[in-house]
C-alpha cells in the first residue's frame, strides 16, 4: 500500500457525511504562501486545507476557473490549482492533483499540531 493510499483511506474515515457539500474535511491550518497568477506573485495566508484544496486569504484577483501556483516560499515546493471561487474576502482553489493534495494538506494539518505552522509572517 502506498503512502498516499493510505493517507487518502485515513481522511476518508475522518470526512463529515450527510449535509455538508465538500468531499473532504477542512482543517484549519494558519501558514504564509505565495500564490502566483500569470507570473504574479501575492502573498496570502492559508486559511484551512483539506485534500481536495485551500482556502486563501486575501482573495486572490483571478478569475473562477484560472489555474495558479500555491508556492510555499519557505521550502519552494509549487503545486496548481483551479480557483473555485471567492467568498468572506478569500479565494477557494482546488488542487490539481488530489495525491498531491492530500500529503500537502497532511504535512500542514501535522506542522500546525507540532506547533510549526505559526500565525506570524
Amino acid at each position: 500500500m502506498s503512502i498516499v493510499t493510505w493517507i487518502r483511506e485515513r481522511l476518508a474515515g475522518s470526512a463529515a457525511s450527510g449535509a455538508d457539500r465538500r468531499r473532504n474535511e477542512r482543517f484549519p491550518v494558519s501558514s504564509g504562501l505565495e500564490i502566483i497568477v500569470a507570473g504574479e506573485a501575492s502573498e496570502c495566508r492559508i486559511d484551512n486545507v483539506s485534500a481536495g484544496g485551500l482556502r486563501v486569504v486575501p482573495a486572490v484577483e483571478a478569475p473562477v476557473g484560472a489555474i495558479v501556483s500555491v508556492r510555499d516560499p519557505t521550502t519552494g515546493m509549487i503545486l496548481d490549482g483551479e480557483v473555485l471561487g471567492h467568498e468572506g474576502g478569500g479565494t477557494r482553489l482546488q488542487f490539481e492533483s488530489e495525491d498531491a493534495g492530500i500529503i500537502v494538506s497532511t504535512w500542514l494539518r501535522m506542522a500546525g499540531e507540532s506547533g510549526r505552522v505559526s500565525g506570524a509572517h
